[in-house]
């Protein structure tokens, strides 16, 4: 599951590369780790992640451990996954389509069932992949408005209110001064851009990364009809962020008549960012059922705290008509803490009949409940954006599944709804998904499942921010996610 919205975070950056005090994180980081995908396993995703009411096997450790009370054999289980994205941008009338694929584990581990002489109890272990933060966009347009190099790099400012320790921090951790793209001289103690507009922008944007839960949990009945259970799941994962932003004269705006540094011909900035994540959250799980009738399940996850740890680096190089060429790049390294809100869930699957199931799921969280775990000033700033932007949401997912047992088929389909955590956004940011699948009974212990799913919606882009332009440069995009899982379980 991706989440894509305005990326306004290279001005941070470049604040946070002047400042040690200062971070380069924003209410979007937090959403971003906040976020889980549609479940674990080929038969949750054919089943639009509709988990909480079924689990009956291995992947309920990662939905519902209640419902690990209602396996009685042993059971291992190994899948991987592949995710791709596809993304229509549109930016300033001109639109390009991109593409990032991102190929995982999807899980591994093993169930273990107690033998008793009465209910049920079972442990299970392993790994499952919680989120995916595959993405991709790519532009390309005339901009002749505004330039990052003006807007959000190196605009106009007056270093004659500074200090001189300030000034000269700021000067050395200011990328378009040291490439000759912004100038003091002359200007009575200003730094003034020597690009302000009329520039051709293109960039490519990929995000990749995701996070692991590493799990132990157990299910047991506590009533002939009644089982509970909780996993701890131990939480790890990687972010990794790569833009190349490109402004060139396409226009012959700054000519080769104009004297040096104003024979500009072109400006490329590229931002990584290199996260790495720890984490811990706690699962419980309760599931009621009628054999052959109903399951009925509910589960609260705890929030999530994360630590942190990113690096990050910024790399400008320009080049002239005259053929002159100047490069220059900074980096630095940052940790921080945030914590997840709590996700409570319902679910319930009905057996119409003994070969025909049909499960939903409703999964409520209230993203206002995000937080950066701070007493810097500028991240309280973004815990009160985060509490007047956000929203409560409840994501939707439900699937069927039909047995065919004389062929030893099973033939699964699904879909989820994941509504926008952002308030005021129109209903096609909202995440719609449509799943499906196949389980193959292989032998009498061996069972291969595959299943994808495909998933659509719109959102929008700010590559930097101009305090005097609204909107300097802004993309709309549409954008599909595709997921293809295998999953193979031996039982006995």
């Amino acid at each position: 599951m991706i989440h894509q919205r305005h990326m306004i975070r290279q001005i941070l950056l470049l604040c946070a590369l002047v400042s040690s005090t200062m971070q380069a994180q924003f209410a979007e980081d937090v959403l971003r780790f906040s976020q889980f995908g549609l479940g674990v396993g080929a038969r949750t995703l054919s089943l639009g992640g509709a988990t909480t009411g079924r689990g009956d096997e291995y992947s309920a450790l990662f939905g519902n451990p209640a419902g690990l009370a209602a396996i009685r054999d042993y059971e291992v289980s190994l899948g991987f996954s592949r995710n791709g994205v596809s993304n229509d941008v549109s930016f300033l009338g001109a639109k390009t389509k991109s593409q990032n694929n991102a190929m995982s584990i999807d899980n591994a581990g093993v169930v273990y069932p107690v033998p008793t002489t009465r209910g049920s109890l079972t442990f299970a272990l392993g790994f499952g992949r919680m989120s995916n933060f595959t993405s991709s966009a790519s532009f390309d347009g005339f901009n002749g408005r505004s330039s990052i190099v003006a807007s959000s790099l190196a605009p106009t400012t007056d270093l004659y209110a500074m200090s001189y320790t300030d000034e000269r921090a700021f000067l050395e951790a200011n990328i378009p001064f040291k490439i000759w793209l912004a100038d003091t001289t002359g200007t009575d103690g200003f730094l003034v851009p020597i690009l302000t507009d009329s520039v051709q922008q293109s960039a490519t944007v990929l995000e990749g990364g995701g996070t692991n839960h590493w799990s132990f949990g157990a299910g047991i009945d506590i009533a002939r009809d009644i089982s509970m259970g909780v996993s701890l799941n131990f939480v790890s994962g990687t972010y990794s962020y790569d833009r190349e932003f490109i402004e060139s004269d396409s226009r012959d705006v700054y000519h080769s008549g104009y004297s040096f540094p104003y024979n500009f011909d072109r400006f490329t900035y590229t931002s990584t960012i290199e996260s790495q994540l720890d984490g811990f959250n706690v699962l419980f799980g309760l599931m009621m059922r009628k054999q052959g009738r109903y399951k009925i399940g509910m589960t609260l996850r705890t929030p999530t705290s994360y630590e942190i740890k990113e690096t990050f680096t910024n790399a400008g190089k320009s080049l002239f008509d005259d053929g002159f060429s100047l490069s220059a790049s900074i980096a630095n390294a940052t940790s921080y803490k945030i914590q997840t809100p709590y996700v409570v869930s319902g679910g319930l699957t009905l057996y119409v009949f003994d070969w025909i199931s049909v499960s939903g799921d409703a999964e409520y969280t209230d993203w206002t409940q995000m937080a950066f775990e701070t007493e810097n000033p500028d991240l309280l700033q973004e815990n009160r954006y985060i509490k007047r932007a956000f929203r409560a949401t409840t994501n939707l997912r439900g699937g069927v599944e039909v047995t065919f047992w004389d062929l030893g088929l099973v033939l699964r389909g699904g879909g989820a709804y994941l509504p926008s955590p952002y308030k005021g956004d129109p209903s096609s940011f909202d995440q719609l998904y449509m799943t499906g699948g196949i389980g193959i009974n292989m032998d009498t212990n061996t069972v291969l499942n595959l299943a994808g799913a495909l998933g659509q919606w719109k959102s929008f882009r700010d590559n930097y921010y101009d305090p005097i332009i609204p909107q300097p440069s802004s993309t709309s995009e549409s954008l599909t996610n595709s997921k293809v899982t295998v999953t193979l379980s031996y039982r006995f």
